[in-house]
């Protein structure tokens, strides 16, 4: 009877050392899933973010190629202003006269971002001639004087500015257009 006994006794503590650590693997799960749970809300927000809205530098950006591409540009030769369709914009946004030329921007707007299409945010624009605020004639055949090329709000020194800057080709000279947005 001894024998019996012992090989129970035996097959007792086999099954004893191989049983599994339940209270360790349950603390290593729950640890896993707390870190992944953590991670998804820490990172999930910024995948869509850029769906959302676009901040500020990126808005200055898009607006600067706009400018200089589509809505002062001429499309066949990015970067080279149409003199007439710049000499319109700047005079629209200075002194609210819907223009008649036939431009790539919002005739009948008054402000430059309503103009470029963009809310919630101030556009200033101006176009620079060696470091100082370049100024245009009136094209042939429109009515009017030298414009100074500069648009919008003035940019104020007390908060962040984003500022889109693109060399561009203006009555055969190379100048510079900054689009500043806040």
């Amino acid at each position: 009877m001894t024998g019996g006994r012992e090989r129970e006794c035996r097959h007792e503590r086999k099954q004893e050392h191989e049983r599994a650590q339940t209270t360790m693997d349950f603390t290593v799960g729950i640890s896993i899933f707390l870190l992944v749970v953590v991670f998804v809300v820490a990172f999930v927000p910024g995948i869509f973010e850029p769906f959302e809205g676009a901040d500020q530098t990126q808005t200055a950006d898009r607006l600067g190629t706009s400018l200089a591409s589509d809505a002062l540009g001429e499309p066949g030769t990015p970067a080279a202003l149409n003199a007439t369709c710049t000499w319109s914009f700047f005079r629209q946004m200075q002194t609210g006269t819907d223009t008649t030329a036939d431009c790539g921007f919002d005739a009948t707007t008054d402000t430059v971002a309503a103009t470029l299409g963009v809310t919630d945010v101030a556009v200033n624009v101006t176009v620079f001639d060696d470091g100082s605020v370049a100024e245009l004639d009136s094209p042939d055949g429109i009515a009017g004087t030298k414009r100074e090329l500069r648009a919008g709000p003035p940019v104020p020194t007390s908060r962040g500015v984003a500022t889109a800057r693109r060399a561009v080709l203006l009555d055969d000279r190379t100048r510079q257009l900054v689009v500043r947005v806040w």
